[in-house]
């Protein structure tokens, strides 16, 4: 019996027994990441980080540009319809050639200039407009401030601008001058004129660069169809009036408006391709 109370023994000592787990350690340099975790390099920026920055957008700078003074014609081709060139005489008279003449026979399909579209040059507000009188005929005459142009334009035509004489002897029966309200701000005058019909434009409407004002005609002091454009510089916010000169039917008022419009020496001529070889800088 001795030998069954030894066997009970040990079977109660071997369920006592506490059992053994086993683990497997690993070194620190084996520790696991979690397989959710990203690397440095995989780690996603925030938009706001510098290298995610979406460039500021520039901001444009629109070029100058004026407008061909004609239908079919571009800036580049009105050199080879020009018939009378620009001819700026002194202060006080009235001869020379006071604009540009643009003019054709035959051009393309067209047998004559009459009857195409006029057009505006700059944008700008309408100071002037005539009916068929003489010398202009029908005619617009639109301002354009100096200060809407560009800076460099603006030095170059500033630069030719030469001082107002105070006493200026004329040529013909100027009646007396009443010199324009002059603060010292300048302006570009740009008149159209010999056109078919009187303008429909009226003083103080806004004209865009490319705005349609009329057709080419031949009236006033005109001898075939053609187009006069003159570009003057002079004081800004003129009232210019009704302007005619050459015919005794024409008042006082009208031949003073002409003179100092054409002779005073306050709105001093100057070539309109000046304004055209500077589009597009």
């Amino acid at each position: 019996m001795k030998w069954l109370y030894l066997l009970i023994i040990a079977v109660v000592l071997s369920a006592c027994q506490p059992q053994l787990v086993t683990r497997t350690v690993l070194p620190p340099s084996a520790t696991m990441e979690p397989t959710a975790s990203l690397s440095p390099s995989q780690t996603t920026s925030p938009t706001s980080q510098p290298s995610q920055t979406m460039p500021m957008p520039t901001s444009t700078i629109r070029a100058f540009q004026a407008c061909s003074p004609l239908e079919e014609e571009t800036l580049d081709t009105l050199s080879s319809i020009l018939v009378n060139p620009l001819v700026i005489p002194p202060f006080g008279r009235d001869d020379g050639h006071h604009g540009l003449d643009f003019s054709y026979y035959r051009r393309g399909e067209r047998e004559s200039i009459q009857g195409i579209a006029v057009y505006a040059i700059l944008s700008g507000t309408t100071a002037l407009t005539l009916p068929d009188e003489i010398p202009y005929g029908n005619t617009i005459v639109i301002e354009t401030p100096l200060s809407e142009l560009p800076e460099t334009l603006q030095e170059n035509l500033k630069a030719i601008y030469q001082p107002v004489p105070e006493d200026v002897l004329y040529q013909g029966e100027c009646p007396e001058i009443t010199p324009p309200v002059f603060t010292g701000d300048l302006s570009v005058y740009h008149l159209y004129a010999h056109m078919e019909a009187p303008s429909t434009f009226r003083a103080g409407d806004s004209i865009e660069c490319g705005a349609a004002l009329g057709t080419v005609g031949n009236s006033g002091r005109s001898s075939n169809p053609h187009l006069h454009l003159e570009t003057r510089l002079g004081p800004s916010n003129a009232d210019l009036g009704d302007m005619a000169f050459y015919e005794t039917v024409y008042t006082e008022q009208q031949r003073a408006n002409y003179c100092l419009w054409r002779m005073s020496g306050y709105f001093q001529l100057f070539d309109p391709f000046l304004l055209f070889k500077s589009s597009g800088q």
